[in-house]
């Protein structure tokens, strides 16, 4: 009887670069999927500092009269906001709901708003505002 040939250990040569060929490309998979998530996650970043910043911006042009400063600016760093108002309307007689004239007049304008960080333009919006002026005085016995 012939003695059987030793079994031999370990992995060949043509197992070990399969093997490494296998991992080379999950890893390569694992890369690229990495890198998107990374990618999306900068663009959601930026996308939620963008729509933070555009309601610091709507907070700012609520407390403007158009009517008195038909266009300006405000400082709210590292933010300005920047404004252009154009008149929509006629000046109207302010009306109370009993049909006599009120301490106002009052006129629709569109508001151009342009939001800018450091410097640089990150959003722009439109939205219509109503103006106001004190036209006339109010009498005590008005009341």
């Amino acid at each position: 009887m012939m003695a059987a040939a030793p079994r031999q250990q370990g992995f060949s040569l043509l197992e070990a670069i399969v093997a490494l060929t296998i991992m080379a490309t999950c890893l390569l998979a694992l890369y690229a999927w990495l890198s998107t998530s990374t990618l999306a996650l900068g663009h959601v970043r930026t996308s939620a500092l963008a729509l933070a910043d555009a309601r610091a911006a709507m907070a700012v042009v609520e407390t403007i009269n158009p009517m008195a400063e038909p266009n300006g600016k405000r400082d709210l760093p590292p933010l300005e906001i920047r404004w252009k108002a154009r008149p929509l309307t006629d000046l109207r007689l302010g009306m109370s709901p009993a049909g006599g004239a009120t301490q106002f007049d009052f006129r629709l304008y569109e508001l151009d708003v342009e939001v800018l960080r450091n410097g640089r333009s990150i959003r722009e919006f439109n939205l219509r505002k109503t103006g106001w002026v004190a036209a006339r005085r109010v009498a005590p016995d008005d009341f």
